[in-house]
């Protein structure tokens, strides 16, 4: 893996390397094992490169054979030799053993139609010295980060955003609009950024810059359940048969490889198939945490010792979060408000002593229907005929009397999100039992000459994307746009962002393009029939996990917040923000968060999330932005 940068400004201006090293130097730990680029008037592009594949050979940026084409490349393409041995049966020629130079012969020869060949996860940018143009892309899922900003006559692009900020006209600004949506989804939603100015290059798309222009193209989104019906037996042989395959293409490289193993299905699954495909013991690695209620790895070890993995396991102690939290502070630029970006990033850490590649489970819960919530839906649909003195009334005053409890997805925790949202459609609901604050919340807790800067509302961009679904039934649509927007804004985002800060390479075996083309297709009910989660997946690994892991509840990786806010992190939250810093700072409603906080110790309400969320808000805000905002 790498981090890409680069900034074109047509003209006959060479671009001086104090433009061109601060680049480079945000996004240094994406890449510690060289530094490169390219240069010419007008032009700069570059590269930080983690070593994966042909280490010695493989440095960026990489030419054609004429030298009119040049790459920066950030990611892995699995089947790269064989599209390589294609190529060179057409004549072209290889100076390097890489997959970089494969993606650079492969645009040479088919254009943009080269993403079609590609299985891998990837962000790269082709310039084109002749005819004098730009052209970038991103994997289909987003498993890979790309950033961009128009400047004066040109464009700016890096891996991430830190690297973009000084380009901005009169320095770094908050986005309102996406930090509004911030606070109800708990990462920025869509193509926004946190800062004005600043977008994300959107997944499944390439695009040309040229003329200053910069033209975008869709070339992959999700369709689900359209694929023609399969027996279970069938389903079952096939995606088993992917699964392997897509491990073993995974374990690509001439570095080490080893697995996240959390004990949960997902990431027990991968270690499966990953000693199955290896001659030698897989190294996996596990998190230990204090708090008993939301520890599992004690199932980490069974399956380890199950697989005969060589097993490595972390205890998560108060020291390790405290630094934990101080590192994510100078790691993350987008606030972020899943406190799993801590343990991850002690267990990405951990684990870049031993190996210099992990693969892990992400991505299983929204390709194997593994969310509880897809079970919720299905269960709304009567729920929503019943009388309204039952549905509006009587049964949302008997969950709303529930006791608070701090045991992960608890019986309470679900009643309550299932109950709000009834007078939307199912799809907008949905987000609504995701949300970290509800709207009115969120107005409430913003200042009035805050709120005036917003446009829309939180649902904006889920709305807009309603119409681009093409799945008649519900829980195929949800998973839609999950895929859309809690896979990459969340999942993808988190993994990404710590396992790069700890110069950790991830791959997600369950995202392989080949395997989710396939399990995409098939009908909900061979996902999980009669409501059965991850039906498809428990019944392909029964013979070779312990029960104990097939018949686990949803539990995921999930950190204690809650209980750290009322304890070891509460000293924190009350200096970060203080009465006379949230004041002086004008943007939010000091009354709100005391309101929330106060509830949230005296275990009136779990605020848990939301206020992380406000943690990370403030942490960021201080880091990028403080007295320069303007309001």
């Amino acid at each position: 893996m790498c981090g890409i940068y680069g900034i074109l400004k047509p003209g006959n201006d060479e671009i001086s390397t104090a433009i061109i090293n601060p680049m480079r130097d945000a996004i240094h730990h994406r890449g510690p094992d060289h530094q490169g680029f390219h240069r010419e008037p007008g032009l700069a592009i570059g590269n930080n490169r983690l070593s994966i594949v042909d280490v010695s050979g493989g440095d960026q940026p990489i030419y054609n054979e004429d030298e009119t084409l040049i790459i920066v490349y950030n990611g892995e393409i699995y089947n790269h030799i064989k599209i390589r041995n294609e190529l060179e049966l057409k004549g072209h020629v290889f100076k390097t053993n890489s997959d970089t130079e494969t993606v650079l012969h492969a645009f040479e020869e088919y254009g943009p139609e080269c993403l079609e060949k590609f299985n891998g996860i990837f962000s790269f940018a082709i310039w084109n010295t002749r005819g004098k143009s730009l052209f970038l892309a991103r994997d289909p899922l987003g498993v890979k980060p790309l950033y961009f900003s128009h400047i004066e006559e040109g464009l700016t692009f890096a891996s991430e955003v830190k690297a973009l900020l000084d380009f901005l006209p009169g320095g770094a600004r908050p986005n309102w609009t996406a930090l509004f949506q911030f606070f109800s989804y708990g990462y920025v939603p869509g193509s926004e950024s946190p800062f004005d100015g600043i977008r994300k290059f959107p997944a499944g798309h390439f695009a040309w810059f040229r003329n200053n222009k910069l033209e975008m193209t869709r070339y992959w989104k999700p369709e689900l359940g359209m694929g023609k019906p399969v027996s279970m037996e069938k389903a079952c042989d096939e995606v088993s048969r992917l699964l392997e395959r897509s491990v073993g293409m995974e374990m690509m490289g001439d570095v080490p490889v080893g697995v996240f193993l959390s004990g949960g299905l997902d990431s027990s699954a991968i270690a499966y198939y990953a000693q199955k495909c290896s001659s030698r013991k897989i190294k996996s690695f596990s998190l230990r945490f204090e708090e008993s209620t939301h520890d599992e790895s004690d199932d980490a070890r069974l399956v380890a010792e199950n697989l005969g993995l060589d097993h490595h396991e972390l205890l998560f102690t108060r020291e390790l979060l405290q630094q934990a939290l101080d590192k994510t502070t100078e790691v993350l630029d987008e606030p972020f408000g899943d406190s799993t970006v801590m343990p991850l990033l002690a267990l990405s850490d951990f684990a870049r002593k031993h190996v210099k590649v992990v693969l892990t489970g992400w991505g299983g819960d929204e390709i194997f229907a593994g969310y509880p919530t897809y079970r919720a839906h299905q269960f709304s649909i009567l729920y929503r005929k019943l009388p309204q003195l039952f549905s509006k009334a009587l049964i949302p005053a008997v969950v709303n009397r529930l006791p608070l409890s701090d045991k992960y997805f608890s019986f309470e925790f679900k009643a309550k999100r299932f109950i709000r949202g009834l007078d939307i459609s199912p799809e907008l609901q949905h987000f609504i039992w995701m949300e970290y604050l509800g709207e009115s919340e969120i107005r409430k807790l913003f200042r009035k000459n805050i709120v005036e800067q917003v446009r829309g509302d939180t649902l904006n961009p889920v709305r807009r994307t309603l119409e681009e679904l093409s799945e008649s039934d519900l829980v195929s649509r949800i998973m839609h746009l999950d895929t859309l927007f809690f896979l990459e804004g969340n999942g993808l985002f988190e993994v990404d962002r710590m396992t790069m800060a700890a110069s950790l390479e991830a791959r997600v075996p369950m995202l392989n393009i080949d395997l989710v083309n396939y399990v995409n297709s098939l009908e909900t009910k061979i996902k999980m029939p009669r409501g059965r989660l991850k039906d498809l997946l428990k019944k392909i690994l029964k013979p070779h996990l312990p029960d104990r892991i097939l018949n686990k509840p949803k539990k995921g990786f999930a950190p204690p917040s809650s209980i750290w806010l009322r304890g070891v992190f509460s000293k924190k939250f009350d200096s970060i923000l203080s009465r006379e810093k949230v004041e002086s700072l004008g943007i939010f409603r000091y009354s709100k968060i005391q309101d929330m906080l106060q509830k949230h110790q005296d275990r009136k309400a779990d605020y848990g999330r939301p206020l992380w969320a406000l943690l990370s808000f403030q942490l960021w805000y201080d880091k990028f932005i403080n007295n320069r905002a303007v309001f």
